[in-house]
């Protein structure tokens, strides 16, 4: 064979080559491209489930409940976690509630009650959001007197079980009862009330704090907490996972079960 057909030969054989390997790199190509799809299905199949199912089944489904995990860490460090905290153990300073004990302002700590208030927020504006009222400025607006906040103050102390002034306790307790008319939002127990999202008053869990100045500072000025909508900000299956997170870190246990 002369040089020439030689390097035809040669030139047949690299083209060959390319072709294989064109059609080897095309199929891995392919084979990526449907395993992403089907990753990609799989993943919307779970989000349209997550959804689609009544809140209080998915709490009983361990499968369900680790992809809302999954689906809800990444959606409450961006948008929870500047307020309530990376821990969830929230802001007194700022009043953001504590998310990871199984005390709830609204509710009863459950998925769906977890998601209405994560959809209209709290005093947000939004016509669905928690509004019925706020704690009020009993001092500032001469509900009460200076001095008798400080007595409600010292009965609010006794209630939760930390150091009072016995006599000022006695005359708070009247107050609360009476003039102050605190019982009506916090109850006759002092356990709070989910309806209007007054809080109890028995500690140690406390939004602002339970120390004599903060609670001075919450009856005489008032308390009015905000949480935003997140309706328009989040999607529907990020709004239910973090509704299925919070019900897992809120001192419930994670149901078990077959995966």
């Amino acid at each position: 064979m002369d040089r020439r057909g030689v390097l035809r030969s040669l030139g047949g054989l690299y083209d060959v080559s390319v072709r294989r390997r064109g059609l080897i790199w095309g199929g891995a190509t392919a084979v990526a491209l449907l395993c992403g799809l089907g990753y990609w299905l799989h993943l919307h199949s779970l989000e349209s489930s997550l959804v689609r199912r009544w809140p209080a089944e998915l709490a009983h489904d361990p499968r369900m409940i680790r992809f809302a995990v999954s689906l809800a860490r990444p959606a409450y460090a961006r948008h929870c976690a500047s307020c309530h905290g990376a821990d969830l153990r929230g802001n007194q300073a700022t009043g953001a509630a504590n998310l990871a004990d199984s005390i709830w302002l609204y509710g009863d700590g459950g998925i769906g009650d977890i998601e209405h208030t994560i959809l209209y927020g709290v005093r947000s504006g939004h016509p669905k959001a928690h509004n019925v009222t706020d704690m009020p400025a009993e001092g500032r607006v001469h509900q009460l007197s200076a001095s008798e906040v400080d007595d409600v103050v010292e009965f609010v102390l006794a209630l939760s079980r930390q150091p009072h002034v016995a006599a000022a306790a006695e005359r708070g307790r009247k107050l609360f009862y009476d003039k102050g008319n605190c019982f009506d939002c916090h109850a006759g127990d002092a356990m709070g009330n989910t309806d209007y999202g007054a809080p109890p008053l028995l500690g140690p869990n406390w939004n602002y704090g339970g120390d004599r100045p903060t609670l001075r500072t919450s009856i005489y000025g008032g308390r009015h907490g905000r949480c935003p909508a997140w309706i328009s900000v989040l999607t529907p299956s990020q709004v239910r996972a973090l509704a299925v997170y919070l019900y897992v870190k809120s001192a419930k246990p994670t149901p078990q079960g077959p995966s």
